[in-house]
């Protein structure tokens, strides 16, 4: 049988829905540091969320605590401004520890002695009101429930988003995007460059879907991970008894200890230990398959920490994320690209606008464990070339998809990195529409003045 379609070309009307001086398209960490940044700094400001709240990975991902935002040896704080104004506007609402009293190897960090220590622990309720209130307090306009869907060019600058919403296709009408999608949407529509993974390969670090659980015995998990790291240096948690499970077929997943982190609640841990490898965050049949995968593995953790986990023999399944966490997908290729011996030495820039000091935290992508390797410094620096990508002259990224390589950005992608360079990105567009000049050409002395008078440590 032959089945005959007849193709009609429909010409869509997409109406005007405003027009603004920054656009920020995504209200994650970086998407809502860089709109409260913005806005404040005097430009007209225009937030796109697909979803009905802020927090992105933190909040419908559940990813969580923020890592740490110290200097290795915990006594300089190296990312603050609007990181620390939504710390305090949780602790004020009794949802989160403010990292400045989480100590490495506690259960605040998994037991984890490096990068661990300063860690942020928070209720994601606590973050998507204090995300909200700071946005809305700065002056700029939310749009929620909106996708992104493309981009208008008018040769290499961007003259138009379209977006989709309830009332269908609508056009914003910037003078400077900043893309905080999370993984380079807006910039790799645009035209500008880039890579995926690693770049011998392209293969991407796995994803995660985090639950909470409750109903944990607190005390009994810490006795056991205190009595075990006695007999056994630099075991992690309840490792001995995964090795043993996997021996006997108890246990499948592509770890190799459970990853748990207390949270401000009594009996309440945030866990990140399901795992799916091989999937492509900017592929919607990828992403698919990792849900359906990773609940399926939520629910055997339920049924392993109840049979096999001293302490979580009462566990109960509290939340799971609405989405997967994905660790990797684009990076996008600005004018410079951190790489993983600028972390690892410690390097500074002359136009650095944020210092880091987390670890290059490589989940394998082919494996069970990974890499965690500490700095040899104080920080590193992410300069501000990292912001601005080529090929596009009125854009800048900001959080996950900066200018990385696959080292460079498994350090810089945690999310103080990510509040850090999103609000150099919401402050460098608002100073480029003052000095009258492009993003790329902002004076940067005035820009890392402009962020230390408020806030961040440049």
């Amino acid at each position: 049988m032959t089945i005959e379609t007849e193709f009609i070309t429909k010409t869509w009307d997409i109406p005007l829905r405003a027009s603004v001086d920054v656009a920020v398209i995504g209200g994650g960490s970086a998407g809502v540091a860089a709109a409260s940044a913005a806005a404040r700094n005097g430009a007209s400001t225009i937030l796109v969320e697909r979803y009905g709240f802020l927090g992105g990975t933190s909040t419908a991902g559940m990813v969580g605590p923020f890592m740490t935002s110290y200097t290795p040896d915990g006594k300089r704080q190296l990312v603050a401004g609007l990181f620390q104004e939504v710390i305090d506007r949780m602790v004020a609402m009794g949802g989160a520890v403010d990292p400045s009293t989480t100590e490495a190897g506690s259960a605040w960090g998994s037991f984890i002695e490096l990068g661990h220590a300063n860690v942020t622990p928070f209720h994601v309720e606590s973050l998507k009101m204090a995300a909200l209130e700071m946005v809305c307090d700065s002056g700029a306009q939310i749009r929620f429930h909106t996708s992104f869907v493309d981009v208008i060019m008018d040769g290499e600058r961007i003259s138009d988003i379209v977006i989709l919403d309830k009332a269908g296709l609508g056009l914003l009408r910037p003078k400077v995007v900043i893309d905080t999608s999370g993984d380079g949407d807006i910039a790799a529509k645009a035209g500008a460059p880039f890579e995926v993974g690693r770049r011998e390969d392209g293969r991407m670090m796995p994803v995660t879907l985090f639950l909470t659980i409750g109903n944990v015995d607190d005390d009994r998990v810490v006795d056991w991970m205190r009595e075990h790291e006695k007999l056994h240096p630099g075991e992690r948690l309840f490792e001995c008894i995964v090795k043993q499970a996997r021996e006997t077929g108890d246990w499948t997943l592509e770890r190799e200890f459970l990853n748990i982190y207390r949270e401000p609640t009594p009996g309440q841990w945030r866990v990140n230990t399901t795992r799916v490898q091989n999937i492509d965050g900017t592929n919607p049949d990828d992403l698919s398959r990792a849900e359906v995968e990773s609940r399926r593995q939520a629910w055997d953790l339920i049924r392993f920490f109840r049979s096999h986990c001293p302490g979580l023999e009462n566990t109960q399944l509290l939340a799971t994320g609405s989405q997967v966490g994905v660790r990797e997908t684009r990076h996008i290729l600005g004018d410079y690209v951190l790489n993983g011996q600028d972390v690892l030495e410690g390097r500074k820039f002359a136009d650095g606008i944020a210092q880091c000091s987390y670890p290059i935290d490589i989940h394998d992508p082919q494996g069970p464990r990974g890499r965690l390797e500490g700095i040899h410094a104080d920080h590193y620096e992410i300069p501000y070339r990292c912001l601005v990508p080529r090929q596009v002259s009125n854009l800048l990224v900001a959080g996950r998809p900066i200018s990385a390589d696959h080292e460079g950005a498994a350090s810089a992608r945690v999310i103080p990195p990510c509040y850090a360079t999103g609000q150099a990105a919401g402050t460098a567009a608002s100073l480029s529409l003052k000095q009258l000049v492009s993003p790329r050409e902002v004076d940067i002395e005035d820009l890392r003045k402009t962020l230390q008078e408020q806030g961040a440590v440049v």
